[in-house]
């Protein structure tokens, strides 16, 4: 289940081109189209991103947490070890529901504040300019996506982490590009 297919489309584009990229199979999103969506959630949040309650206001959240939350799994260790600290949490069910082809069971703001840790949500909270809740919130819907891309064929991609890796670097400047142009553009 994902209860936001854009960030799926999105995920999968990133990770797609990143595979081939490394001359596997892939493609997904090109860099225009990629530009486009973004440039459609993003434009207009000049104000920022608070008290973005309505559901583009949750997806340009969402889109502008995604490189965070890509960076923080690799600062604690990459796929693998945030899935066994998701497991050593007791969340293991839901992680191994995210790597299965089935359904991914959901995660809660509570459990994220538990993974994550309280610091790093207010820390990107603070970066993003929105309430901690609302981090937790959209790092709820950004984990067991990202980690469902990241494993297609129910197990973990072999080259999960430097997909992670490329995909974050692309996000990062295509947000960059956005922002940009939107500032040439006011």
């Amino acid at each position: 289940m994902n209860n936001n297919p854009l960030l799926g489309q999105v995920l999968g584009g990133l990770f797609g081109q990143a595979m081939s990229r490394r001359g596997g199979t892939g493609g997904g999103l090109g860099g225009m189209a990629m530009g486009s969506i973004l440039g459609g959630m993003l434009g207009g949040r000049r104000g920022g991103l608070g008290g973005a309650r309505g559901s583009s206001g949750s997806t340009a959240l969402m889109m502008m947490l995604l490189p965070l939350a890509m960076r923080w799994v690799q600062q604690n260790g990459g796929v693998g070890a945030v899935l066994d600290r998701f497991k050593q949490q007791g969340l293991g069910k839901k992680a191994q529901s995210w790597l299965s082809t089935g359904d991914n069971e959901p995660l809660d703001e509570q459990s994220v504040q538990q993974v994550v840790g309280s610091h790093e949500l207010a820390q990107m909270a603070q970066r993003l300019g929105v309430p901690e809740h609302e981090v937790a919130q959209a790092f709820a819907d950004i984990m067991p996506e990202m980690v469902n891309q990241l494993s297609p064929q129910g197990s973990m991609h072999q080259q999960a982490d430097e997909l992670l890796d490329e995909g974050r670097q692309t996000l990062e400047k295509e947000i960059d590009d956005v922002q940009y142009r939107e500032a040439k553009a006011s």
